[in-house]
């Protein structure tokens, strides 16, 4: 079943490659894997992967339209599972809970200021946002604030590695509280 689904997104990639991007304007989409960090230890253990990473259904989906090369709108979707045994919120998991997460956020091409963007070989920009997060049929909101790179493979394919802090409006389910939701995608410019 995954070699399937990496086949179909292999040749996805492939077919939108050989489409010649906008210049001005264009849209994006990327298709990637995401990391969900919620043990509520904060800054602590950022790097405590066994115990704090969530690494279950990782799929992210993105649909972005950039405005004269500077501004973006982006929607993501992404679906990951807090798994049994994952610290969630300080406390051990003891179940499986889906996470599906949809998010709406306006990104700032901020290296643009001094590079030349149709000739770098990067990208860095600020986003901020907001989202809405499923847990058990329950829905959460959240402000989104992160920063991301992307790093050109060919003229119209890229990598993209984003961080998003995602700060809870309300408390509706122990997964909703604030958490990190690291992300790396191949996006292309169509």
């Amino acid at each position: 079943m995954r070699k399937k689904i990496l086949v179909q997104i292999s040749l996805f990639i492939i077919a939108l490659s050989s489409i010649t991007a906008q210049e001005n304007d264009p849209w994006i989409v990327g298709i990637g894997i995401n990391i969900v960090d919620n043990s509520g230890t904060q800054f602590d253990e950022l790097l405590n992967v066994e115990d704090n990473w969530n690494l279950s259904k990782l799929v992210k989906i993105s649909l972005e339209k950039r405005f004269e090369y500077d501004y973006g709108i982006e929607l993501a979707i992404t679906l990951n599972e807090f798994t049994v045994g994952k610290i969630i919120n300080n406390v051990k998991n003891a179940e499986d809970v889906n996470y599906i997460a949809f998010d709406l956020m306006v990104k700032n091409y901020t290296t643009n200021y001094f590079t030349d963007p149709r000739h770098s070989k990067y990208q860095g920009y600020v986003t901020g946002g907001i989202g809405a997060n499923f847990f058990g049929g329950v829905i959460n909101t959240t402000i989104d604030i992160g920063f991301g790179l992307n790093f050109k493979i060919s003229e119209y394919i890229l990598l993209n590695l984003q961080t998003l802090g995602k700060f809870s409006i309300d408390n509706n389910t122990l997964g909703n509280a604030n958490h990190l939701q690291h992300s790396i995608s191949t996006i292309i410019w169509l």
